[in-house]
């Protein structure tokens, strides 16, 4: 099982560097296949999203004068 875990991770770790050299790079097909197989880049862009929603909600709240 620890050896499954390693090489998961090291997937991981390889797919979030191919992923955002691709970025830079400009590459859309690696950085789609990168993103379509890796784990940690779908739970960066959710917790991501999130955050960015919950900032939203904030700032809508406080234009509304709900920050007193």
């Amino acid at each position: 099982m620890r050896d499954y875990l390693d090489r998961r991770w090291r997937v991981e770790a390889a797919l979030w560097i191919c992923y955002w050299h691709a970025l830079g790079r400009d590459d859309q097909e690696s950085v789609w296949y990168c993103a379509g197989h890796s784990l940690l880049l779908s739970v960066f862009w959710l917790a991501a999203l999130a955050g960015g929603l919950l900032v939203l909600g904030a700032f809508m709240q406080f234009l509304q004068g709900g920050c007193r």
